[in-house]
């Protein structure tokens, strides 16, 4: 799916797959992060954000003033990332009901 990019993975690492993120291309998309987010969970897939930008939680928001526009790259990369599911006992019928979930809202979402 052009519309998803999954972790880029280097020659000669391991990843730990602790969590499984995709960055959507937004701009190939008619849907922003929240409403795929929504359209996945509705399917039944435990879809979730796993990371805000820091200086976006309250707790600075409000001891330091900090707010959008003050790192963009971080709130680019905070309106992007989706996590999927992923844990020890899924089985390969789980992770086909993830794929094909995907594969059917961002169907629904692209431009």
């Amino acid at each position: 799916m052009p519309e998803v990019l999954t972790a880029p993975r280097k020659p000669g690492t391991r990843h730990a797959w602790h969590l499984y993120h995709l960055r959507l291309h937004l701009d190939r998309l008619r849907e922003d992060r929240e409403a795929i987010f929504r359209a996945l969970r509705a399917e039944n897939i435990g879809a979730s954000v796993h990371y805000l930008p820091v200086h976006l939680h309250p707790f600075y928001r409000e001891r330091f003033g900090t707010g959008r526009g003050l790192c963009p790259a971080a709130e680019d990369a905070g309106d992007r990332l989706l996590t999927l599911p992923l844990f020890p006992q899924m089985t390969d019928a789980d992770v086909a009901d993830v794929i094909e979930a995907l594969a059917k809202v961002i169907r629904w979402a692209r431009r």
